[in-house]
């Protein structure tokens, strides 16, 4: 029997099969859900049981396989997008999934409802902005001085390096300025907002909004506004609606007894411990090797970065297995969770993940 590949996460007590889509396997894979106490799982077949390490080509292909159902899907219901490349061996995982992450997915689904993704791209016009800034005096005065040395590099180098230091700040200060003054418009139509990285020069600003019905009908008020307030200097372009990847997505991970093993070990942690328990064990851990307490200030031997590392996938694992059982804004610090074998083989760790903002001006370089 193929592994399962999951796809979403939605609102639904019915077994549906979603005929105008291929999955993963394409014609041969039915994709179809498994619900469970008022959610289901968005499943089908899958051709691999990890799609790490693919061929571009191939990789391209399944991505593609794996946006084509989501988009599907989204067009009935709201959905929960889960990360590209989760794979589960078999129903028997999917039913723990499914019931260990339930009240997660109902909360995120329940914020989720009526919204859907539009990504917004500002692009200037680069050779232009290049000889605007190519005029500023300092640079007019660094390639004057560079003229002055004909056919004599090695004399110039420092000059040229900063010129090209100059015209880099000069963009990433032209960029902060205009994305000071564009973001506030766009986020003024919507619930939510994310700043995504800036991956090309040629890219002002890139913003994913989370809009309602009456958002998405004033985004296109708000990107008219801004191409008369720009008059032709940049471009916007809105891409459009979109899975909610980037303000709840979820993760699926199997956990490895051994390294829950260490984890417990460093903390000198309980089989069964509350999150309290946890809490105060890392604390009581981390005071003989906390930065603060070396003359340097540094984590050198890098015990610090373990002992934190093993907190957060205790905390991580109990929390999985809490809420598996208790109410989302129930109080869990004092229950009990476990670390045995038994109990750490039928543990998934599942967390909704929200996109943090990043820097506005990290461009390719």
């Amino acid at each position: 029997m193929k592994p399962l590949y999951l796809y979403g996460i939605i609102p639904s007590n019915d077994k549906i099969i979603f005929d105008e889509v291929c999955g993963m396997d394409n014609d041969e894979d039915a994709v179809y859900t498994l619900p469970h106490n008022g959610v289901a799982a968005v499943v089908g077949s899958s051709p691999r049981e990890d799609y790490r390490g693919l061929k571009r080509d191939e990789a391209v292909r399944y991505m593609v396989n794996h946006q084509s159902v989501i988009e599907a899907v989204q067009s009935h219901f709201t959905i929960l997008p889960v990360k590209f490349g989760t794979v589960l061996p078999d129903m028997t995982f999917m039913d723990r999934m499914l019931h260990q992450g339930r009240l997660q997915f109902q909360n995120a689904l329940s914020n989720l409802h009526g919204l859907t993704q539009m990504e917004v791209v500002a692009l200037w016009n680069l050779p232009q902005v290049f000889q605007e800034i190519g005029n500023e005096a300092p640079i007019v005065a660094l390639k004057a001085k560079i003229a002055g040395f004909v056919g004599e590099q090695d004399q110039t180098l420092e000059d040229r390096i900063m010129i090209g230091r100059l015209v880099k700040e000069a963009i990433d200060a032209r960029r902060a300025m205009l994305s000071e003054q564009i973001a506030p418009r766009l986020r003024s139509v919507a619930r939510d907002s994310i700043l995504n990285p800036i991956l090309d020069d040629s890219i002002v600003i890139n913003v994913a909004l989370l809009l309602d019905e009456s958002g998405r009908k004033n985004l296109d008020q708000v990107l008219d506004a801004l191409d008369k307030t720009y008059n032709g200097q940049m471009t916007f372009r809105a891409i459009g609606p979109l899975p909610p990847y980037s303000f709840a997505s979820v993760d699926v991970q199997t956990l490895e007894l051994e390294a829950i093993e260490t984890a417990r070990q460093l903390l000198q942690c309980s089989l069964n411990p509350t999150v309290e328990d946890i809490k105060r064990a890392y604390y009581q851990a981390a005071k003989g090797v906390h930065p603060d307490l070396n003359a340097n200030g540094r984590d050198t031997d890098g015990r610090m970065t373990a002992l934190t590392q093993a907190y957060r996938l205790l905390i991580s694992t109990a929390d999985s297995q809490l809420l598996s059982k208790a109410d989302l804004h129930a109080p869990l610090g004092n229950t009990t969770c476990c670390f045995d074998r038994a109990t750490i083989e039928n543990t998934l760790l599942i967390t909704v993940k929200r996109q943090s903002d990043l820097p506005v001006n990290t461009a390719a370089g």
